[in-house]
């Protein structure tokens, strides 16, 4: 009666499973390592079970069965279990985007038990792989401030990779990338994503903090249009959204009433999303923002929004546009410029102002312009300056001899034709 319960145990509530896996080289996994269910890695699961309840016995054996169809084929090996506890079974080596069928088993000295059958599918790859590193070491590594490192990473499995930390967008497969000039410490995370899920790795850029011994600002600005990193010039197009950052290092010096003023050149417009320390501040910085006191040591960062300007404010080919900062503290000030070089290139099919007359204006151009003309050539005539009248007479005569000489010509011929008939008759 004791061994009859005990199946009936194993039977109802013995065995609870999540997903699971071919066979091919199985690995035991402990209890305590196991993942919360059963997980499809690539062609790599990982079975995982629950005994419930031994019975009565010291030990229960459990595995998994497995296969293409629910008659399964292929078993896991068996585990021994003395106690009540999860259990989880790893299997690799799986056919590529195939469905498999399985459940779990159970046995003791009651008999054996089954599970439900539930079913999976593997991935068509393999787990992608990514690796970033800077100035060619897996970090954390330090460098002065205002300097920059560069970035480089690698990739494998994978279809599609993707940035975040202190940096964002879309990038390539494997690729080198400079962070620009840095005044704090960043981290730069990718992110890269195959058919065998993804994976992620990360590199940290310390900036040594060592306080200069002189009030210092710094002027950088990003294109936010394309993703990049704060430096001291970026390159735009026409109508792309920029970022202007201004740091404001105090050095030993106790700074009060700092106003920061910025001027931006024609072909910028001011967009607004002002910040200090990244926290969203009213103020007007073309005017003069005024950021409070900085104790020695301290510093701030501002940033604002521009866009530049549609493409009618530019000239075709590459225009330089200088933005310049002005940071004051009582008599003491200091200044640095960000450029911006923004290239527009012609488009075909783009209709651009050609001036289709002299002075490109309707009255002056089909009316003014030829009474003129007429007016002015009349007066050459009559002043004679031009001696139309001489030049006229001139070809007259010329005419005249011309005339004469063929008519000439003309009886000669004439003569000589009615001289040779008579001879003839």
């Amino acid at each position: 009666m004791k061994k009859n319960l005990i199946l009936k145990s194993l039977l109802i509530s013995g065995i609870v499973i999540g997903l699971v896996g071919s066979f091919l080289l199985p690995n035991l996994v402990l209890a305590e390592s196991c993942p919360s269910k059963t997980t499809v890695t690539g062609n790599t699961v990982t079975f995982v079970g629950e005994l419930t309840d031994l019975g009565g016995d010291g030990t229960t054996y459990v595995w998994f069965q497995y296969g293409q169809t629910t008659s399964y084929g292929q078993t896991t090996s068996e585990k021994v279990l003395t106690e009540a506890q999860f259990y989880c079974i790893t299997v690799s080596g799986l056919i590529p985007s195939t469905t498999y069928h399985y459940r779990a088993v159970a046995r003791n000295s009651a008999g054996t038990s089954y599970g439900e059958d539930k079913s999976f599918t593997t991935t068509s790859g393999s787990a992608p792989s990514v690796d970033i590193e800077a100035n060619g070491s897996d970090g954390p590594i330090s460098i002065p401030r205002n300097n920059s490192a560069s970035l480089t990473w690698n990739s494998s499995n994978a279809d599609s990779c993707y940035a975040s930390g202190a940096w964002s967008g879309t990038k390539s497969l494997s690729g080198s990338q400079s962070t620009g000039s840095l005044t704090s410490s960043r981290t730069y995370t990718l992110t890269c994503t195959g058919s065998g899920g993804s994976t992620s790795d990360s590199v940290t850029v310390n900036v040594d903090t060592e306080i200069s011994s002189e009030f210092d600002i710094r002027k950088t600005v990003r294109n936010l249009s394309r993703g990049t990193s704060f430096s001291d010039s970026v390159y735009a197009e026409p109508g792309e959204m920029l970022t202007f950052g201004i740091v404001v290092d105090a050095g030993n010096y106790f700074l009060d009433n700092v106003v920061v003023k910025d001027t931006l050149p024609s072909g910028l417009v001011y967009r607004g999303d002002l910040r200090i320390d990244n926290v969203l501040t009213a103020g007007n910085i073309l005017t003069g923002l005024n950021i409070g006191d900085l104790a020695a040591g301290q510093r701030k960062t501002v940033t604002f929004r521009a866009d530049v300007a549609g493409a009618g404010n530019f000239a075709f080919g590459q225009t330089e546009l200088t933005n310049r900062v002005l940071v004051s503290s009582g008599n003491t000030s200091r200044s640095d410029n960000a450029k911006v070089s923004v290239s527009r290139s012609a488009v075909a099919g783009i209709a651009t102002n050609v001036p289709t007359g002299l002075t490109n204006n309707f009255f002056f151009d089909s009316f003014f312009l030829p009474l003129l003309t007429t007016l002015l050539m009349i007066w050459l005539f009559k002043s004679r300056i031009l001696k139309f009248e001489e030049w006229l007479d001139a070809r007259k005569k010329q005419y005249q001899i011309y005339r004469s000489d063929k008519m000439l010509r003309l009886k000669i011929a004439q003569a000589k034709a009615k001289e040779f008939f008579q001879q003839r008759m």
